[in-house]
C-alpha cells in the first residue's frame, strides 16, 4: 500500500473532473516516466495505455482504472457566482448548501480560482462565490482534502479513481521490478463518469485484445457486507449485470493463497468499467 499511496499523493497534487483530465494525465505521465523505463505507454483519446511485457505472444491482465471524478462543470461565470452542472455520481439530496472550490481548466495546483457554495436549482445547481474568482474557472469540485491521513484513513475527494489509478500503476511497477513472466497493461480511462466515454473509445479502437482479461480496479460506497478496513472486496457485479464467472474464480483462488481477510458482494450502488468491457465481448 505504501507504493500506491506515493502514487496517490502524486495524481492528487491537481484536481481533475469529467473532461478535464489533461492535468492528472501530465502527473501520470510524469511519475511513469521516472519510475516506469521498461513499459511502453501510450496515449489516446479514451486515455492512457501502459504496457509491462514479460513474456513475449501471450495474453496480459489489464487493469482499468479512470482518470475522472464527479465534478460541477461551470458556466455563466460571474463575479457573484456560476451556474453549474454535474457530471458523475455524486448524491443530489447531500449537495445543497456544499462547499466547493473552482479551477482553471488545465491547473497546475490544487489552490482555488474561487470559492464558493452550490445550490440546486430545479434540475441544475448555482454556485454562490465565498471567494470571488481571480480568473474564470471552468470546473469545481467539492471542498475535501486532495489527500490526507485521518484516525488511520485515507481521506480525499477524488478516491473514485485516482486510488485505483495509484494501485494499477503500483502494481505495475512491482511486476517489472520482479521481471514476472507475464504481460500486465494499465488503462487508465478518461471521462468514466459519464458513461465509460474513455473505454468505450478503446474499445472501439481495439486498444485490448479480445484475448486479455479486463480487471477494473474501482471505489464504491459502503454497502452491507463491504464494509471499510474489512479487506478489499472482490466485486462479483454492479448495477448493471453480473461480471464473468471465470475472471471470479481467478480472483477467489488469488484470495485463497493471501489468507487475509476478503470481502465478496455484487456492489449496486453503481456501474463500472467492466460492465463496459463485458457488454463488448471482453
Amino acid at each position: 500500500m505504501t507504493d500506491a499511496l506515493e502514487i496517490f499523493r502524486a495524481l492528487t497534487a491537481v484536481p481533475t473532473a469529467p473532461y478535464y483530465e489533461q492535468a492528472v494525465t501530465r502527473r501520470a505521465l510524469a511519475w511513469i516516466g521516472a519510475n516506469l523505463k521498461s513499459a511502453r505507454v501510450a496515449r489516446r483519446r479514451g486515455g492512457l495505455i501502459v504496457r509491462y511485457e514479460g513474456t513475449h505472444g501471450q495474453p496480459a491482465l489489464a487493469l482499468a482504472a479512470h482518470l475522472d471524478h464527479p465534478a460541477f462543470h461551470l458556466s455563466k461565470v460571474t463575479a457573484r457566482g456560476a451556474s453549474a452542472e454535474l457530471l458523475g455520481g455524486l448524491p443530489p439530496h447531500l449537495l445543497d448548501g456544499t462547499a466547493v472550490e473552482a479551477f482553471a481548466p488545465l491547473p497546475t495546483s490544487n489552490e482555488p480560482l474561487a470559492r464558493g457554495v452550490v445550490n440546486k436549482r430545479g434540475e441544475r445547481y448555482e454556485v454562490r462565490w465565498t471567494q470571488p474568482p481571480r480568473a474564470k474557472p471552468a470546473f469545481a469540485t467539492l471542498a475535501l482534502p486532495p489527500c490526507a491521513i485521518q484516525d488511520g484513513w485515507l481521506v480525499s475527494r477524488s478516491i473514485d479513481d485516482l486510488l485505483g489509478c495509484a494501485v494499477s500503476l503500483a502494481t505495475l511497477r512491482r511486476a517489472a521490478e520482479l521481471k514476472l513472466k507475464t504481460n500486465l497493461t494499465v488503462l487508465l480511462h478518461r471521462a468514466e463518469e459519464v458513461g465509460f466515454m474513455g473505454a468505450l473509445d478503446l474499445i472501439a479502437e481495439g486498444t485490448v485484445s479480445k484475448d486479455d482479461t479486463v480487471l477494473a480496479i474501482e471505489s464504491s460506497r459502503e454497502l452491507p457486507g463491504a464494509l471499510p478496513g474489512k479487506g478489499p472486496v472482490i466485486r462479483l457485479g454492479d448495477k448493471a449485470c453480473l461480471f464473468d464467472p471465470n475472471a471470479t474464480a481467478l480472483l477467489d483462488d488469488a484470495a485463497a493463497a493471501l489468507k487475509r481477510p476478503i470481502q465478496r458482494l455484487r456492489l449496486t450502488g453503481g456501474t463500472c468499467e467492466a460492465t463496459a468491457y463485458l457488454a463488448f465481448g471482453y
